[in-house]
């Protein structure tokens, strides 16, 4: 089986003083460990008119500049657009972790205590093997928020 890391929703919108450092270390860390990584994929998250965050009046997250990245990676990598917490909700992109046969996957990136935490306990049930790179997570609700959803992660997951 396969590894890949997963990049969760880098974006500008989720921006702020508890956050601002992740971007920077993602791109560093890609940079010295892409040959580690069969797959690298950079997950977006965009809100629409149809989901339950627009229907409760949170209308974010639904274009440019909000939506933008905020990394730069200079390697190969796949992307991929949801507009759900969890990356493993999406069909397309469940159907490329099955066809390019990836068993394992590193999580990182934003935020910890939505949608790192949603993709891991639902890639979990998926059956794959899930790590969760802490000091590459966030959450721009701050730190108290990162860190209650990292404790309930180091019960579940290998952090590394």
């Amino acid at each position: 089986m396969k590894n890949a890391l997963l990049i969760i929703d880098v974006q500008k919108y989720f921006i702020e003083d508890s956050t601002k450092h992740i971007p920077k270390k993602i791109e560093e860390y890609v940079s010295k460990n892409k040959d580690k990584f069969d797959l690298i994929i950079i997950q977006k998250f965009n809100n629409n008119e149809n989901t339950p965050f627009y229907k409760m009046g949170w209308k974010n997250m639904m274009t440019s500049p909000e939506t933008d990245l905020c990394l730069d990676i200079d390697t190969e990598h796949k992307e991929f657009v949801r507009s759900c917490r969890s990356c493993l909700r999406d069909e397309e992109f469940k159907k490329f972790l099955e066809d390019n046969q990836v068993g394992e996957l590193f999580l990182c990136g934003l935020n910890t205590d939505e949608c790192i935490i949603s993709t891991a306990f639902d890639a979990c049930d998926l059956g794959y093997f899930i790590n969760v790179i802490k000091n590459l997570c966030a959450s721009y609700n701050g730190k108290d928020f990162h860190d209650a959803a990292m404790k309930l992660l180091e019960e579940q997951f290998e952090i590394v």
